[in-house]
């Protein structure tokens, strides 16, 4: 929830930020950007951190990290100094895929996926709560608020994974299996693992690009300002609320490939309507519905694709491997979006259809090599 915080709480101000730092838009953006990498830095060396100092050690170390960067973001006087912030907030915020991992030495299967659809519930609180409030804090204070904030959060982080401290123990003695560089190297180059890596780098790529262009592309289809944005949030959260039910039931009664197909069809849709709006062939409100369907499509594709790509190669390194992967795939499109911002809102909405359409195509590709 922390980790999400440090999205969604800093998007309804990131217009602040642009003017306090005399940034442009597409450096405001890059400031997501360099946020997400960061917490794709963990994964790197998290597994290997975690045998010789155990879970609760290791993610009381990224709670500090993450402290120390809100701190920095409230004292920083120009973008590289905030650009640095962000990455150490980010870094911290790697501890959440590493939460994510753990879930894979307790299930597997259609179970696995289920169990992360919980974790979906953690995303809707903070994208409703963290956007709204972003929104309104920013209306009566100044931007350096949503960091004390986050410097809070990161406290209680803390004191929450020492009070899981024994927990956590008891995963570091019964963990004994560990996977070698070319174990590695053996997964990736299986495409029943790099095609779901595929799938859901295509997905939250459109996820990371609506995300850190959202405040902009309401701000000239609509003329929102930073409190309506905040308030779509809530909007935003039950959509993906609605998604993350929809993966608990579905799986009753359909497989995983099929929820992942149900989900990339709808994401296909989203961008489609994001791209007629921007074009002019269809009203600018439904702008507010393509959004409303790709956080919907997101919070059904991320449970399945996670299940798929370690379901022939369980445990928390296939997982933190995925993860890392998957976050790398999306912030090159996210990259690549950044690019494209000074040309207009119709050059990101074509980049996010044909994220949409590679991620349902991929999703076909990958029934045929299962």
């Amino acid at each position: 929830m922390m980790a999400q915080l440090g999205v969604t709480l800093y998007l309804p101000v990131t217009p602040d930020i642009v003017d306090a730092f005399g940034m442009s838009d597409a450096e405001g953006y890059t400031a997501l950007l360099i946020y997400l990498g960061g917490t794709a830095v963990p994964l790197v060396f998290a597994v290997q951190l975690i045998r010789f100092f155990g879970r609760s050690v290791v993610l009381l170390g990224f709670c500090g990290v993450f402290f120390s960067g809100s701190i920095l973001s409230i004292w920083v006087h120009d973008n590289d100094g905030f650009y640095l912030s962000r990455l150490l907030q980010g870094i911290g915020g790697g501890a959440a895929l590493i939460g994510r991992a753990l879930l894979t030495e307790i299930y597997s299967g259609a179970r696995l996926a289920k169990q992360l659809s919980f974790l979906s519930y953690s995303f809707v609180f903070a994208l409703v709560v963290g956007q709204l409030a972003g929104g309104f804090l920013v209306s009566f204070f100044r931007w350096e608020v949503v960091a004390v904030i986050m410097a809070f959060g990161s406290v209680i982080t803390l004191v929450l994974v020492l009070l899981a401290a024994g927990i956590l123990s008891v995963l570091d003695m019964d963990r004994t299996r560990r996977v070698s560089c070319s174990g590695y190297a053996a997964i990736i180059s299986r495409p029943s693992f790099y095609l779901p890596v595929i799938v859901g780098g295509c997905s939250y790529g459109v996820f990371v690009v609506y995300q850190g262009v959202g405040v902009f592309v309401f701000g000239v289809l609509l003329g929102w300002g930073s409190v309506q944005y905040g308030m779509l949030g809530v909007w935003l959260g039950l959509a993906y609320f609605s998604g993350a039910l929809t993966v608990r039931y579905a799986l009753n009664f359909m497989s995983v490939y099929a929820v992942s197909i149900t989900g990339s069809s709808v994401l296909v849709v989203a961008t489609s309507v994001f791209l007629f709006t921007t074009f002019g062939y269809l009203d600018r409100q439904f702008t507010v519905l393509a959004y409303f369907a790709a956080w919907y499509a997101q919070a059904m594709m991320y449970p399945c694709v996670a299940s798929l790509a370690v379901k022939k190669h369980p445990g928390m390194e296939s997982m933190m491997l995925f993860s890392f992967l998957q976050q790398l795939v999306a912030l090159l499109f996210g990259t690549l979006a950044s690019l494209l911002i000074p040309l207009g809102t119709q050059g990101v909405a074509l980049l996010a259809l044909s994220l949409g359409v590679g991620a349902l195509l991929t999703v076909l590709l990958s029934v045929q090599e299962d």
